[in-house]
């Protein structure tokens, strides 16, 4: 009797026998029917004496409250499975498909579910702690969007980003249910990374999201607000010390033909004063000459603008 030929990604063999009329074994051959009840049992059993479950078709199967603590189901086929109340501790998921798959009140505590496909599976109450996503926690409908939209397929691209959002989305509500508030910020920050990538290339609306992300990540990351303020605030201190500076009766700008130490001096008051207009403090001792004008009015405005976007920002992260 032939074996099957599937063959694990460490390119182990499956040891048992081929189903008549087909190469697979009965594990292995999507076409066969799982749903014999005694179909968990037998699995829970291979789970127990760390048998891998590597590949396993099992598409629909019932498979609620199965134990499979630490069990290896890498790339196994989960789609619609029913793992309500199961005990998933330590198991393997990786490159698994749970498309719509019942993983209500499941326990997945120190999973590794990098790149599994979770579009549409029911997390409701499941226990997510410490499992590990991959790189950056990105769902593997992320990295399939960004493949397609490298190689131009925008159609495709938008259909998967709008997937990884729900699945983002899932997950961080999973996380925000559990009292695990900065793990649900990162699937956040993910979820509307996702959501921008749908929109129309140089749209308002995408320029304005990235804007956002690039601040602040979208809250998560309040200190690339204090980043962006320090590296503002310096920019138009040059601005200043070019055009000029009023104070009394004399006027402070960069002149090569007097000391180092005094443009030194100058530029000084030229911080000074960007982030006297930044702060809106404006407490008159210099005023902006010339050009200098319109940068000082924009960076005023901009100024406002990033300090209540800042307290926004932390007071989120604090309420979380």
């Amino acid at each position: 009797m032939s074996k099957c030929v599937y063959t694990a990604p460490d390119d182990s063999r499956c040891e048992e026998p081929a189903e008549e009329s087909s190469k697979f074994c009965f594990w292995h051959n999507p076409d066969a029917q799982k749903n014999d009840p005694e179909i968990k049992t037998q699995l829970e059993d291979k789970a127990r004496n760390n048998i891998s479950l590597c590949g396993y078709q099992l598409q629909k199967a019932n498979l609620e409250n199965a134990y499979f603590i630490e069990a290896n189901l890498t790339q196994a086929d989960l789609t619609r499975a029913n793992l309500e109340n199961g005990h998933l501790f330590g198991i393997d998921l990786r490159s698994t498909n749970l498309l719509k798959a019942n993983l209500t009140n499941a326990n997945l505590k120190e999973a590794n579910l990098e790149n599994a496909d979770l579009l549409g599976a029911n997390l409701l109450n499941a226990d997510l702690e410490r499992v590990h996503w991959g790189p950056g926690n990105r769902v593997i409908n992320h990295h399939e969007a960004n493949a397609l939209a490298s190689r131009g397929d925008k159609d495709g691209a938008s259909e998967k980003y709008l997937g990884a959002e729900e699945v983002y989305r899932s997950i961080r509500k999973c996380y925000d249910a559990a009292g695990t508030a900065d793990v649900a910020g990162e699937f956040f920050y993910n979820e509307m990374v996702a959501k921008r990538k749908q929109m129309p290339k140089w749209s308002i609306p995408r320029i304005w999201s990235w804007l956002v992300e690039m601040l602040c990540g979208y809250g998560e990351i309040p200190y690339r607000i204090i980043g962006s303020s320090i590296t503002y605030i310096l920019f138009n201190a040059f601005i200043y010390i070019f055009f000029g500076m009023h104070h009394g009766d004399q006027i402070h700008a960069f002149d090569k033909d007097v000391p180092l130490f005094d443009n030194i001096t100058t530029l000084g008051y030229a911080i000074y004063f960007s982030i006297v207009t930044f702060t809106t403090l404006g407490y008159g001792d210099f005023s902006p000459v010339g050009w200098a004008k319109p940068f000082a009015a924009i960076e005023a405005f901009i100024g406002a603008f990033m300090i209540a976007l800042f307290i926004l920002a932390f007071v989120k992260k604090m309420t979380r």
